[in-house]
């Protein structure tokens, strides 16, 4: 009886050896399959955004290269309320750049410039800004613009990226 039972620990610990080494070997080849997944991916750069230094990237989520809170008014009010914008740098063909402002009523406001000059905003006859004056003044690296009753404030490093 005692034979029968050290023969059958010896048995179980062989077999449990023997599964470990299997295992291990089975681990050893999915940590390699694993690294060779990693490896790939890393060679492959995404196509959404560029290498470093090559070119803008966009933040994620959105077709926008920047995004940020800018002081704006309506109503004919000082610009004291806070609207999210963004800007789609290089947007025309002649590398003009366009910014959309979300106004707090949830419409878009799109101002176009060429470099950190604003030079013009949609306008609808639907919302009556058809008629709408446009007019800019600058101090220092921000531009104020009224485009009929309302105002925008744009720092240039939304527009340049610095």
């Amino acid at each position: 009886m005692r034979i029968v039972f050290v023969t059958s620990a010896l048995s179980l610990t062989l077999a449990a050896c023997g599964d470990g080494a299997a295992t291990s070997e089975a681990d050893a080849t999915d940590e390699t399959a694993a690294s060779a997944d990693v490896a790939d991916t890393a060679e492959e750069p995404s196509d959404e955004q560029p290498a470093y230094g090559e070119g803008d990237a966009t933040v994620a989520g959105t077709d926008y290269n920047a995004t940020t809170i800018m002081p704006c008014g309506f109503d004919n009010a000082p610009p004291e309320q806070s609207c999210n914008a963004g800007v789609k740098r290089n947007w025309g063909e002649d590398g003009t750049h366009l910014v959309e402002v979300t106004k707090p009523d949830g419409r878009k406001r799109a101002i176009f410039f060429n470099g950190t000059t604003p030079y013009g905003a949609d306008s609808a006859q639907a919302d009556g800004s058809a008629g709408w004056e446009f007019k800019t003044t600058r101090d220092g690296d921000q531009v104020t613009i009224s485009f009929g009753p309302e105002t925008y404030v744009v720092v240039d490093a939304l527009i340049t990226g610095g």
